[in-house]
């Protein structure tokens, strides 16, 4: 069974500028006012920076950097999730911390469900982070990150998400910003 399945998904998500230590992000989560538990080992984490080739039969291709993370966060009720941490450009770093963002809980999958009244809990969760990692930027949206926030139309990494393509104007209705 996967760790996080099903859907809608609750998007926590933020950008740090580089040259940002995903090991002290981590180690920084655990200073929150809520309980977070990683359950990957260093080693797998560190395939972050061995990175892939996006075209492995292309020595030349793009090299991809980015890794699932399994956490546990203890809200109210204890939650699962997934965080993701990818390298867009050279200058910035992406992490999304994704929930099973259904209202409704899907026991055979071992998800909790968000409801209406529970929504506080995770803008709390993303201004407690903020305190503690000093994120560049950070929102609160179902299916959507805050990669969605840059005006380009490439693939990631790619030079064009840098902070002058983000564009608030027409995408802030989409995020829960801070």
């Amino acid at each position: 069974m996967r760790w996080l399945q099903g859907g809608p998904f609750l998007e926590l998500s933020f950008i740090f500028n580089e040259p940002t230590k995903i090991e002290k992000v981590i180690t920084n989560l655990n200073n929150t006012n809520i309980k977070i538990e990683v359950h990957n080992s260093p080693e797998y984490i560190q395939q972050f920076y061995e990175g892939y080739l996006f075209d492995e039969n292309d020595p030349q291709s793009v090299m991809i950097h980015r890794v699932e993370i399994n956490l546990t966060v203890k809200t109210t009720r204890q939650r699962r999730a997934l965080l993701f941490v990818e390298k867009i450009s050279s200058g910035l770093l992406s992490f999304s911390m994704c929930f099973f963002g259904s209202e409704y809980n899907a026991p055979e999958w071992n998800q909790t469900g968000i409801r209406d009244d529970e929504l506080d809990e995770f803008i709390r969760l993303l201004i407690s982070l903020y305190k503690e990692l000093k994120f560049s930027v950070g929102g609160l949206a179902f299916e959507e990150d805050m990669k969605g926030l840059f005006d380009v139309n490439e693939a990631w990494p790619n030079e064009k998400y840098n902070f002058a393509n983000l564009n608030f104007k027409d995408n802030l209705h989409k995020f829960r910003l801070f």
